[in-house]
């Protein structure tokens, strides 16, 4: 492979993406790696181009021998990495493309992409390009009338997934679409690690007597218009945070300010945080994204495909949303790996060929008919616990970490509904269910123990 098996600078950034995001967990790959873009790509140079600043720092302190060497695997040789932000490049295109003379004219869209910048949004999430489903439509619908009317029909509102679903495209879409036809509104968008990183360094500047305090840090947070949260449940267990939020949360309220979040789990699943945030939480609507099926998933990709203009074969389109079911986000990246695969060997797509692509990505159903019974009967033998202590209420942790590889296997292996699945564990509601899948994937992705753990019991389960 090398850098001209691709025909744009944007198709090649796509497959070191593509690559990157099977390395590292959803939460990371999200919050930073997807928040780039390539910049000028030569046969001896890349740019890679991130959105603000605290981007470029974890990727330079955290991940940029993966990056580099994913750049080297897929361009075929080492190429000199340079790592900017985009605040720079869209000042300079301002001053030096227009020149002083014209630099107060400048055009609508110059001014939007500016803002979006401010705002801290990427210009890819547009209500446009999200695809609509019955397992969606709810939150949808709520974003739309909140980028309308911001501040007068829903507030706050709190939209809750498993990671991957959609949440992070909704809500920058609800910036992107106030910042093109409300310009007069100002629109702050941030994470909820980004919000409590920011605080402590601003509290830290502050001791030191830097440049960023915490008076220009509620400033920042209290006179936005809209103000959108990502993951939330990032703050969690973070008490100087929680507070600080909860009293940005008051003040923005009460000024009748529009408030939108998201988070990987319902209001009233949160365990470590404050009564008084949680019911503020819960006091606008909530609206969950639950799991495409099949037929999403495969108007996802076809979407995917029309955008890109890409050759694929509705049969194989229609593969990979089947074998692919779940998240999203590594739908999408499945796709961009069988896309990638078929033209850097040049050959035709087809269903074999995507079958190769993907490898150890699909997983075919075990021909053994396995019941949840039996995986619960597994679980409880490999972890040396009793069958209604995992179907209790207590939480200690030697029970959380079974209960919640029982639920991941029970949706993994068979067909069961998330409702069956809860009910079965002791009447839980299916979001708990959500949670605890989540919470195994994301370990699986980050420790080589519970992967093991997760090889261990299938072996007795399947024995």
């Amino acid at each position: 492979m090398s850098i001209k098996s691709f025909e744009t600078p944007k198709e090649f950034w796509r497959a070191v993406l593509g690559q990157i995001e099977l390395e590292l967990s959803p939460m990371i790959y999200k919050s930073l790696v997807s928040r780039t873009r390539v910049g000028k790509l030569t046969e001896k140079d890349i740019e890679i181009v991130c959105e603000d600043d605290f981007v470029r720092k974890s990727l330079e302190k955290r991940h940029s021998k993966l990056v580099e060497n994913t750049i080297k695997n897929v361009a075929g040789k080492r190429l000199t990495v340079k790592i900017s932000i985009s605040k720079g490049e869209v000042e300079k295109t301002a001053e030096d493309l227009m020149g002083p003379l014209f630099s107060r004219q400048r055009s609508q869209e110059t001014l939007v992409t500016e803002k979006r910048q401010k705002s801290n949004l990427s210009f890819k999430f547009t209500f446009g390009n999200f695809v609509i489903g019955k397992n969606n439509n709810l939150a949808y619908a709520i974003a739309t009338a909140v980028a309308e009317k911001p501040g007068e029909l829903y507030n706050p509102v709190f939209i809750y997934s498993k990671v991957g679903l959609g949440k992070t495209h909704l809500l920058q879409a609800i910036g992107n679409r106030i910042i093109e036809t409300k310009p007069g509104m100002r629109v702050i968008y941030t994470t909820g690690e980004a919000y409590g990183n920011e605080l402590i360094e601003a509290i830290q500047s502050g001791k030191g007597k830097g440049h960023y305090t915490t008076n220009q840090f509620r400033d920042k947070f209290r006179k936005a218009d809209v103000f959108l949260i990502d993951d939330v449940q990032f703050i969690i267990g973070r008490q100087s945070t929680q507070e600080e939020f909860f009293h940005t949360f008051n003040t923005l309220y009460m000024a009748g300010k529009q408030i939108v979040i998201t988070s990987d789990r319902p209001p009233k699943e949160f365990s470590d945080i404050a009564d008084r945030i949680s019911s503020r939480f819960s006091s606008g609507i909530i609206a969950d994204i639950q799991m495409p099926d099949v037929e999403m998933r495969t108007a996802i990709l076809r979407s995917k495909r029309d955008e890109n203009k890409d050759f694929v074969p509705n049969e194989v389109i229609g593969f990979i949303a089947e074998k692919v079911d779940s998240n999203i986000r590594e739908l999408e990246g499945a796709y961009l790996q069988v896309v990638t695969y078929a033209k850097a060997n040049g050959l035709e797509l087809t269903v074999d060929l995507a079958a190769r692509a993907l490898g150890q990505v699909i997983k075919d159903k075990p021909a053994k008919n396995i019941n949840i019974n039996e995986i619960l009967k597994a679980v409880c033998t490999y972890y040396s616990v009793k069958i209604q202590d995992i179907k209790g209420k207590r939480r200690n942790r030697e029970l959380v970490i079974p209960r919640q590889v029982a639920m991941y296997l029970m949706k993994e292996i068979t067909d069961m509904p998330l409702m069956t699945i809860g009910d079965f564990l002791g009447g839980r509601d299916h979001t708990t269910i959500m949670y605890g899948v989540d919470k195994i994937q994301s370990e699986i992705a980050e420790t080589g123990k519970m992967t093991q753990d997760i090889v261990n019991v299938k072996q007795i389960i399947f024995q």
